[in-house]
C-alpha cells in the first residue's frame, strides 16, 4: 500500500489585517500548496492520503473556504483515494464537541479514525484497510502523553499498525507536543506514525525512523525555518520518501551600512523579501527602497532594523521584573520572542491562575500558542 502523509494545511489563513493584494495572494497560497500535494498523490497513485490535523486555520469558516476545501478533497474521492483526517487544535470548536472535520466525514469526503474517552477509559477505533489498522489521535493538549501511553498499551503489535496524531516532539515547552520517550513506546508496534502540529519536517529516531512530521506545506509564519514537505510511504517495502512542498519563495538578506546595495538585488516575481539591517545611524528613505523592490516584482518587503549603537544599561535596584523577562524572551529567537510583550501578558495570566489554583490553566495553556501568534508581528 502506498500512503501520502501531509499535515497542517491551514486553509483559509490570511495575514493580519486580511485586506489588500498581499492578503489575497497569501490566502491563495495555502490552497495552491494543498492542491499541489493532492495532484501529486493522484499522479503517484497512492492508496491512502493522510492529513494529520489542522486542515483549517480557524474553526469558524467562510463559505469560500469550505467550498474550495470540498472541491480539493473531492478530487481524491474521484480517484478512489481514501482520505484519513484527524482534528488539529485549529480545527476544534472548543465551545462544542464538534468541528468541520466531522462535517466533511458526513459528506463522505474523509474518514476519521476515532479516539473516545468513556468514563476514565480511552477507546480507540481504527479504520482498517487491506489488513492495516489506522489509529487516529486528534489534538489532545496537555494530556497527549497520557493518551499515547494508553494507545501504546492497547495496540496489537501482531497487526500492521499506523498511528495518525496531531503532535510533534517538543517536550513540555510547546503545547500539545509529546516527548521522544513516549514515541519510543511504539517501537516494534507500528509501521509508521504520521505526526503534525509542528510546521517543519521532522523525523524520529535518527536511525530507522518511524515517526514523521511533514510540516506545514506553506509558511504559516514568515519566521519559520526548515524544510516543508509531504511524505510518501510504502507499507510493502517500509520505505519513505521526502518531497518538498510548493510554497512561496522567501529570501532574507543582511546588510550593514552598505544597505544602499539593496537596489541591486535580483528579485523573482512574487517573492517575499526580508531585509535585516545593522546600522549605527538612523536610516532614511526606507520607503524608497521598498518601492524599488516592489517594482522589481517582490510581493512584499519586510525591513528589520537593528541600531547597533544603542546599548541598554539597567539600574539593578530599580529594574522592572517584566523588563528582565522581556529581554530574556527576545533572546529565544523563536515564535514567542517575535511578540515578546504579548508573551509576557499571557505568562502573567497563567502564573496568576496557578496561584489561584484555577482549573482554567489547562485550557489557557492549550490556547497560548495560538493566541500569541495573532499579534502584529504575525505575517507582518
Amino acid at each position: 500500500m502506498k500512503i501520502l502523509h501531509t499535515s497542517d494545511w491551514h486553509l483559509g489563513r490570511r495575514p493580519v489585517g486580511g485586506i489588500g493584494e498581499y492578503s489575497k495572494t497569501r490566502y491563495e497560497d495555502y490552497f495552491n500548496a494543498a492542491e499541489y500535494i493532492v495532484n501529486e498523490a493522484i499522479k503517484n497513485k497512492v492508496d491512502v492520503f493522510i492529513i494529520a490535523g489542522d486542515l483549517f486555520d480557524r474553526s469558524s469558516l467562510l463559505p469560500d473556504i469550505l467550498f474550495r476545501t470540498e472541491k480539493i478533497l473531492n478530487k481524491l474521492k474521484e480517484n478512489n483515494i481514501d482520505v484519513l483526517l484527524i482534528e488539529g487544535n485549529h480545527d476544534k470548536i472548543y465551545t462544542h464537541d464538534d468541528s468541520w472535520i466531522k462535517y466533511l466525514e458526513n459528506r463522505n469526503l474523509v474518514i476519521m479514525p476515532k479516539t473516545k474517552k468513556i468514563n476514565d477509559n480511552f477507546i480507540f477505533e481504527p479504520y482498517i484497510k487491506d489488513n492495516i489498522y489506522f489509529y487516529g489521535v486528534p489534538y489532545q493538549g496537555v494530556i497527549i502523553d497520557e493518551v499515547l501511553i494508553e494507545l501504546s498499551k492497547n495496540i496489537d503489535e501482531n497487526n500492521k499498525n499506523i498511528v495518525i496524531v496531531h503532535t510533534g516532539i517538543g517536550g513540555n515547552f510547546i503545547p500539545g507536543c509529546t516527548k521522544s520517550e513516549i514515541i519510543d513506546l511504539f517501537k516494534g508496534k507500528v509501521l509508521y506514525i504520521a505526526g503534525g502540529h509542528l510546521h517543519t519536517y521532522k523525523y524520529y529516531p535518527k536511525e530507522n525512523p518511524y515517526f514523521f512530521v511533514p510540516g506545514c506545506p506553506e509558511y504559516w509564519d514568515l519566521n519559520e525555518k526548515g524544510n516543508k514537505s509531504y511524505i510518501i510511504y510504502d507499507t510493502e517495502t517500509n520505505k519513505y520518501e521526502f518531497f518538498e512542498s510548493k510554497k512561496r519563495k522567501i529570501s532574507t538578506y543582511n546588510f550593514d551600512s552598505n544597505f544602499f546595495e539593496i537596489k541591486n538585488l535580483d528579485i523573482e516575481k512574487g517573492e517575499i523579501i526580508k531585509i535585516n539591517i545593522n546600522s549605527k545611524n538612523s536610516i532614511d528613505n526606507i520607503d524608497n527602497y521598498e518601492k524599488i523592490l516592489l517594482e522589481k516584482g517582490a510581493l512584499k518587503v519586510i525591513f528589520n532594523i537593528n541600531y547597533s549603537n544603542i546599548s541598554e544599561s539597567y539600574d539593578i535596584e530599580n529594574i522592572d521584573k517584566k523588563v528582565i523577562e522581556e529581554n530574556i524572551i527576545k533572546t529565544w529567537d523563536n515564535i514567542y520572542s517575535a511578540n515578546s510583550k504579548k508573551t509576557i501578558e499571557y505568562l502573567e495570566t497563567l502564573k496568576n491562575k496557578v496561584y489561584d489554583n484555577s482549573q482554567e490553566i489547562f485550557d489557557s495553556f492549550d490556547h497560548f500558542l495560538d493566541v500569541i501568534l495573532e499579534g502584529e508581528e504575525n505575517e507582518n
